[in-house]
């Protein structure tokens, strides 16, 4: 189990919060960590991520010992359930068409992670020398990064750097990635939404990662990391210290 806390706000330049997230916990008190970062008009991109976030959370806490080998196939099938039942929501209230979320989680075992995501949300592992990128961000500019077309410098400033390619809600049927990850040699893991890493650069976040503070107190460093930097999105992020050994 990891010591995680969830950090959300608003930002100074928008009114309400579309993210959402959240640490469960099953009947066996295994742990699962969710984190969305919703999109539409009216308010349906708050609607869409606590519809999700919510939705998880619900079938985690129903759940008894999630045995390591199933693990990829239950955040598959939860996701691709989860989804259909947002899409479906949608079509049926106008008010909510077009809405949908990214959606990245992670669900914790003694030595390994089993990471899904959907969407431009990240999930990080670091430790002193490192901080890896797990997911791999569903966007335009990632495709062009991907195709050797910009480099990572640029699409940090690529105009249509927040073209998302694949979300939760916007099709019936959706395919998370999924990453299973052993944690023995990293000390932090970051689920965030992109309104941390769209204005904190990662080797800026991984600096305030070794300072050695306490969860809440590197937490709140981020955030105000993110306000400095005049982030114009919601910031939102997972922050989990894991008990592995320094490196």
């Amino acid at each position: 189990m990891l010591n995680a806390e969830f950090f959300s706000v608003a930002g100074n330049f928008r009114e309400n919060n579309e993210d959402a997230g959240g640490v469960f916990y099953n009947k066996t008190e295994q742990q699962l960590l969710v984190l969305c970062d919703g999109m539409g008009g009216h308010q349906a991109g708050e609607v869409a991520s606590r519809f999700v976030v919510d939705a998880l959370q619900e079938r985690f806490e129903a759940e008894n010992y999630i045995e390591p080998e199933q693990a990829e196939a239950w955040l598959k099938h939860q996701l691709q359930i989860v989804n259909r039942d947002l899409y479906d929501q949608a079509q049926q209230n106008p008010e909510y068409h077009g809405m949908g979320t990214t959606c990245v989680c992670a669900l914790v075992f003694d030595h390994h992670i089993v990471i899904a995501n959907v969407g431009d949300s990240r999930a990080y592992l670091t430790n002193g020398r490192t901080m890896d990128q797990v997911t791999i961000d569903h966007t335009f500019v990632n495709q062009l990064v991907m195709l050797g077309e910009i480099t990572e410098e640029e699409a940090f400033v690529h105009p249509r750097r927040h073209i998302i390619t694949k979300v939760m809600g916007t099709n019936r049927f959706v395919t998370p990635d999924i990453f299973t990850k052993r944690t023995q040699f990293y000390q932090y893991l970051i689920l965030n939404s992109d309104g941390l890493t769209d204005y904190v650069k990662p080797h800026q976040l991984h600096e305030l990662l070794n300072e050695r503070k306490t969860i809440q107190e590197i937490g709140e460093n981020m955030l105000t990391a993110a306000e400095e930097h005049e982030a114009k999105d919601n910031v939102s992020f997972i922050l989990a210290e894991i008990a592995g050994e320094p490196v």
